[in-house]
């Protein structure tokens, strides 16, 4: 079972790894950050990883329904957001308007992202509960980002159980 201090960070760097293994077309930019994802340059892709939040639970995936039961809550739940972004069409030239074709092409990319994430990371967080490397997991619907401020892409979030402590 993955413990310590850092055992949000290893979960979230082994589904980064595991998703960005996966995807066709690689991100110059990938990692695990803190907090929430910034989409502060798209230009070649990013590939990010974050902890959203973490919680004391009695049942997972339930955030701990009364205070007084968190000193005995034997599980600690965390929200993991895995994130790829890529550049959204933009008008060319004089144009007013992305291309269809532009569009088109965009719109592929971002459905292979969304397929090879959400594959990478439900087949790793699969292996890691097999390897009782984590307590549970639940993966929450995948949904697509933008376009806004130049960027286009998905996002897929999973809760994840490991022992409190």
């Amino acid at each position: 079972m993955i413990t310590g201090e850092l055992k949000w960070y290893t979960v979230a760097s082994r589904l980064e790894q595991a998703a960005y293994t996966a995807l066709t077309d690689t991100p110059d930019r990938h990692g695990v950050v803190p907090g929430a994802i910034a989409w502060d340059a798209c230009d070649c892709g990013m590939l990010a990883v974050s902890v959203a939040q973490v919680y004391p639970s009695e049942k997972f995936p339930d955030p701990q329904g009364e205070p007084v039961g968190a000193c005995q809550a034997p599980w600690e739940v965390a929200e993991v957001v895995v994130q790829i972004i890529r550049c959204a069409p933009n008008p060319d030239g004089q144009s007013l308007y992305p291309s269809t074709a532009a569009l088109d092409s965009s719109a592929r990319q971002v459905a292979r992202d969304a397929y090879e994430t959400l594959r990478a990371v439900s087949l790793e967080l699969c292996e890691m509960n097999e390897q009782r490397d984590i307590a549970d997991y639940l993966i929450r619907p995948q949904v697509a980002q933008g376009p806004q401020g130049g960027c286009v892409g998905t996002e897929l979030r999973a809760l994840v159980s490991l022992p409190k402590g």
